[in-house]
């Protein structure tokens, strides 16, 4: 997009900028979203030492970076525990992901939940779940850094069969005041974005565990607030000539799973999936954001950004994303991992050069089939090649049988089918409007 077309999107009268703003009740920086854990939490530093006879490098030992400000985020998290009103009703990008997350949980067969941490617990939506579809909790402790957040639905305690046993704590990062080796699973809903050191919150989590102990989260992906980061940027770099971060870095479903794996977790696995909410404008996004306490708290965090530029990036937004009845969608990647506390009745791998062939060797026609009748493998025959050239053209032009079969239909790419000769057939029940057209200016 080019700094013309951005002015004219953002042309906007300053009355018109106020009274926007007003409405949606946006009147500081401290809106979006700022997400971000990544594998990347060590920082290499390079330190010159030099001495009276040459100049040399060492490269020091890594250490911990922080992306965050953790006790900006507690004041955010408890801010909106005790001054929005009917803080509940922003809580539907969780309680709609922990739902997931529960699907997840109870889909491990003869899983033990016999005693339950809850890391980053919020509110503590995960135990009602899981009690509302039959999990047997034994146990259950909620750990989180927010005191307000942490005992804000403690008034439905007595709707649970068990009392949870709340823990808080200055900083997620550190180490938590429970016995190694405790707990039967281990579950984290939303709350892992925020954290600086996640290869060492996952090592201290691992050994919170009993032996074969599952360690189930979910956490935001790097696809999350796309539009929002793109519209931010675009508007940024014309109004001011520079950017700073109000939408971080998300992590990538190879790091987590990096992570896991660094961490001593056993068969790790990871999976994603995206949430489209659509929104009325751009304020009203950055204002549930607000509500559920994901605004920024990016230690390197600018104090101060024009009404100029936020009215320029929702002009923006509107533009690149908007839908057509005039509302905006809003993209939140979720990634869901889970992980194993090590114990000797899990698969492990066979021992290296154990294999008794090479890959060469093997017959790349073999194919297996499972029989449906028995749990055998039966194998199947090679499959058959057609020779071509003794397709005389007059053969070609037979219609293949199968191009009567009825056309998938999507809006999103074209569909052709390739019939037995190699030729692409479009589906004949959608008109080319550009040979229409050609048609209609020959005439």
């Amino acid at each position: 997009m080019t700094t013309s077309l951005i002015k004219n999107l953002c042309r906007v009268s300053s009355s018109t900028r106020y009274n926007a703003l007003n409405r949606s009740g946006v009147i500081s920086q401290s809106i979006g979203s700022s997400i971000y854990s990544s594998s990347s939490n060590k920082q290499l530093s390079l330190c010159k030492i030099i001495n009276n006879q040459n100049e040399k490098r060492y490269y020091t030992a890594y250490t911990k970076m922080n992306i965050f400000d953790t006790k900006v985020k507690n004041t955010q998290k408890s801010n909106i525990a005790t001054t929005v009103e009917d803080p509940q009703d922003s809580d539907y990008l969780f309680n709609e992901v922990a739902d997931r997350l529960t699907d997840r949980i109870l889909d491990i067969k003869n899983l033990k939940c016999g005693k339950v941490l809850d890391f980053g617990c919020r509110n503590g939506s995960m135990i009602k779940l899981i009690q509302e579809r039959g999990g047997n909790i034994e146990s259950l402790t909620m750990v989180d850094s927010s005191k307000e957040m942490l005992y804000r639905d403690e008034s439905f305690d007595s709707n649970y069969k068990i009392k949870p046993n709340r823990v808080l704590v200055d900083s997620l990062e550190d180490t938590l005041p429970l016995e190694d080796g405790t707990f039967d699973l281990i579950m984290s809903n939303l709350s892992l974005h925020w954290i600086n050191d996640l290869p060492g919150v996952f090592t201290r989590l691992n050994k919170l565990l009993k032996p074969n102990g599952v360690f189930l989260a979910s956490l935001f992906g790097e696809d999350t607030l796309i539009e929002l980061k793109d519209s931010l940027y675009l508007s940024e770099i014309e109004r001011d000539g520079g950017f700073s971060p109000h939408v971080s870095p998300f992590t990538k479903i190879s790091d987590i799973g990096n992570l896991l794996s660094r961490s001593k977790f056993s068969l790790p696995t990871i999976d994603t999936e995206k949430i489209t909410i659509n929104y009325d404008n751009m304020f009203i996004l950055m204002r549930d954001l607000q509500n559920m306490g994901e605004n920024n708290a990016i230690l390197k965090r600018r104090n101060y950004t024009s009404k100029d530029t936020f009215l320029s990036a929702a002009a923006v937004y509107q533009y690149l994303y908007g839908n057509e009845n005039g509302s905006i969608p809003a993209t939140f990647q979720v990634i869901y991992l889970i992980g194993w506390s090590p114990h000797e009745s899990q698969q492990k791998p066979k021992a290296r050069g154990s294999a008794t062939k090479h890959f060469s060797e093997l017959d790349s026609t073999f194919s297996m089939k499972l029989n449906q009748n028995s749990s055998s493998f039966v194998q199947q025959p090679p499959p058959q090649t057609i020779d071509t050239s003794s397709i005389d053209e007059s053969s070609n032009s037979k219609k293949d049988p199968s191009l009567n079969e009825p056309y998938p239909q999507t809006d999103d790419f074209v569909i052709k089918r390739l019939d037995i000769h190699g030729n692409f057939h479009p589906d004949p029940t959608k008109h080319d409007d550009k040979k229409e057209e050609k048609d209609k200016d020959s005439k």
